[in-house]
């Protein structure tokens, strides 16, 4: 079970829901359960732990995203088994070791 993979933004979608948008990658094909962290474009993004329905999640969703990119962070969403699961960049954090 892999804990990171990297994904580019070609790889990626984005939805536009109540005037914010987001990137969005679909690993309903991943047979194993998604990863902690998700390196894109040279940013490792980790899981928040945070999640929305794919249907129904028109207020609580772009109210997370405005929240998030508002403290600094950079937000990309997850599609698994219809929820979208988010993962948090922040440039501000020190590098981690690996």
């Amino acid at each position: 079970m892999p804990t990171e993979i990297a994904a580019g933004f070609n790889d990626m979608t984005v939805l536009t829901e109540d005037g914010v948008d987001v990137f969005i990658l679909n690993l309903d094909e991943l047979d194993d359960v998604p990863p902690y962290y998700l390196d894109v474009a040279g940013r490792r993004f980790a899981y928040s732990a945070i999640t929305f329905p794919v249907k129904g999640q028109s207020a609580q969703l772009p109210r997370f995203i405005r929240t998030t990119e508002a403290d600094g962070k950079l937000v990309i969403m997850v599609e698994r088994k219809e929820r979208y699961l988010a993962y948090i960049h922040d440039p501000a954090a020190p590098a981690e070791e690996e």
